[in-house]
């Protein structure tokens, strides 16, 4: 039950951080567009008061050298709305799949409806690999995002089986496996992952994953 309630508020405050950073970018947009609007208005009204009084504003510019400030750089709209997709797509760190996993020499899972024959046939390389993710390098925050983001891109493209490497932790602080440990737990939390194995020897072993996901 402690650990069930761990997960939950692990989850949570996931989710809460990342509905805060969104809800920040979005005020940002806010308050630039009602900046904008505010000194397109004040040059409307200087512009009216100048034609008032017989000077065009052409004439009233003309020799000065009007100074404008760059432009702050843009929010892609893109990136907010994928952080709200990752934000719905939460994973946590916090939950035990040893139930879930199936016996065997290597690490492999697979969802109830699906064939117990399906983790030996991606092992021994039955369908082919169409994409990979290479994970090396990645802190275990950019990599669950990273993950989700990249097992939805694969999806709406229509490709079944795919490869993610995390690595066998050699490089990592006190040789501890962060990423070979994290991403099963991901993964078994993700509807689409119909099933994933160790990938064999030559194709990345114990530091890679061959996954296979649900149709579009």
């Amino acid at each position: 039950m402690k650990k069930k309630k761990s997960c939950e508020a692990s989850l949570l405050a996931l989710q809460r951080n990342l509905k805060i950073h969104v809800a920040e970018q979005e005020e940002r947009i806010k308050q630039e567009k009602l900046l904008q609007e505010s000194k397109k208005e004040s040059l409307d009204e200087f512009q009216k008061e100048m034609s008032r009084l017989g000077v065009s504003f052409q004439n009233f510019t003309k020799g000065k050298k009007v100074q404008t400030k760059p432009k702050p750089a843009p929010i892609p709209r893109q990136r907010l709305l994928d952080e709200k997709a990752v934000l719905e797509d939460s994973l946590s760190d916090d939950i035990g799949i040893e139930h879930l996993l199936e016996s065997g020499d290597v690490l492999s899972y697979r969802q109830p409806q699906i064939a117990p024959d399906v983790p030996r046939k991606l092992h021994r390389g039955f369908w082919s690999v169409k994409a990979t993710l290479d994970l090396h390098g990645y802190t275990a925050d950019s990599a669950r995002i990273t993950v989700v983001q990249f097992l939805n891109e694969q999806r709406k493209m229509g490709n079944r089986v795919v490869r993610i490497i995390h690595g066998k932790g050699f490089g990592s602080f006190a040789k501890i496996p962060v990423l070979r440990n994290k991403v099963p737990v991901w993964l078994v939390q993700r509807q689409e992952v119909l099933a994933f194995v160790q990938a064999p020897e030559n194709d990345g072993g114990s530091g890679a994953l061959l996954v296979l996901l649900a149709p579009k």
